[in-house]
């Protein structure tokens, strides 16, 4: 970062400045009427911790900034590349990995080189987002909510809004999916259940499952899935799940998903958390009609359903598993 020119007002050096005041100071790159007086280069670190609130035995992540300020040196130039060491020799603390001594040397000049050192993924991540999904907000929700946490972490994406049902499963289905280092999915568990099955129809089921992560951002009605992976997690789902969800997408930490094979008469299906037959499943998909509400579908659905009973006729057929274990004398 570099600041503007001085018209534009004073330079942003402290960790407790608003975020309308971060605007003075932007990337060299994007924003060329910069202060040639002030040759400073500017490091921004975000935070996100884990603090306790008011409420008692309640956590939420907080959100903080600390602006690093260099200038060392008389041209901008210099400062930037020491700048650049330091945000190199962060990156590589955060995954991990050793920190490279060639470039942490003031002898290598090379900027280029510098900050491409960087590690991390190189390839995009696929998005694929549901504007239909919950009240129907996903796509303004990932703008405001999701992208800035996206660009602070420096994870390059490339989004695809599906235009239609089973959208993102003919997307999964046929398209080079390898060309991105992971998958995430803007909506709810119907958007998830797509991928899924979309990813069992591939020739290649296998290999796309190991090599392609799979991330999911709730903003649909019920969310099942990511309140799952935030508990598994230990994280305050509920203080606010986008941010949360959003975290989990970019520390690309991976575990894996148990899935349930369906078979029925005419097609075999992949489900997770769980299958419904009967009042659960006619309340999860006659409610689509109230969609516009949000999860308060549900209950007024299952109010409904509670007035106007139905009669469910089936038959369970199961293996009765014996284990034997011989006598010893």
């Amino acid at each position: 970062m570099r600041s503007k020119r001085k018209s534009a007002g004073s330079c942003v050096c402290g960790p407790g400045t608003s975020r309308s005041q971060f605007k003075l100071v932007e990337s060299a790159e994007a924003y060329q009427c910069y202060d040639e007086f002030d040759t400073s280069a500017y490091l921004y670190i975000y935070a996100y911790t884990l603090k306790k609130a008011r409420m008692k035995g309640v956590k939420r992540r907080e959100r903080t900034t600390i602006t690093l300020r260099f200038r060392s040196f008389d041209k901008y130039e210099d400062n930037l590349r020491e700048a650049s060491r330091w945000r190199l020799a962060i990156k590589c603390l955060i995954v991990g990995v050793p920190v490279p001594k060639s470039f942490m040397s003031p002898s290598h000049e090379n900027l280029e080189s510098l900050i491409s050192a960087c590690p991390g993924e190189q390839r995009k991540i696929l998005v694929l987002l549901n504007p239909k999904s919950g009240p129907g907000r996903s796509r303004e929700t990932f703008q405001k909510r999701i992208h800035p946490i996206l660009s602070e972490a420096e994870r390059p994406y490339e989004v695809h809004v599906t235009k239609c049902p089973n959208y993102a499963r003919e997307f999964v289905h046929t398209r080079d999916i390898y060309q991105w280092s992971g998958l995430v999915m803007v909506g709810g568990d119907g958007i998830v259940f797509d991928v899924v099955n979309g990813l069992f129809q591939r020739p290649d089921w296998e290999k796309a499952l190991k090599e392609l992560p799979l991330g999911v951002i709730p903003c649909g009605s019920g969310n099942g899935l990511a309140k799952s992976i935030a508990y598994a997690k230990q994280e305050p789902y509920d203080y606010n799940p986008l941010l949360i969800s959003a975290l989990s997408v970019v520390k690309f930490k991976k575990a894996q998903m148990d899935l349930v094979r369906v078979e029925t008469r005419n097609q075999i299906l992949f489900s997770f958390l769980s299958v419904g037959w009967g009042l659960l499943a006619d309340i999860d998909i006659e409610s689509e009609r109230l969609r516009a509400i949000g999860g308060q579908r549900f209950t007024v659905w299952t109010i409904a359903r509670l007035i106007g009973l139905r009669t469910y006729k089936g038959k369970v057929s199961y293996y009765l598993a014996i284990k034997y274990r011989p006598w010893r004398v």
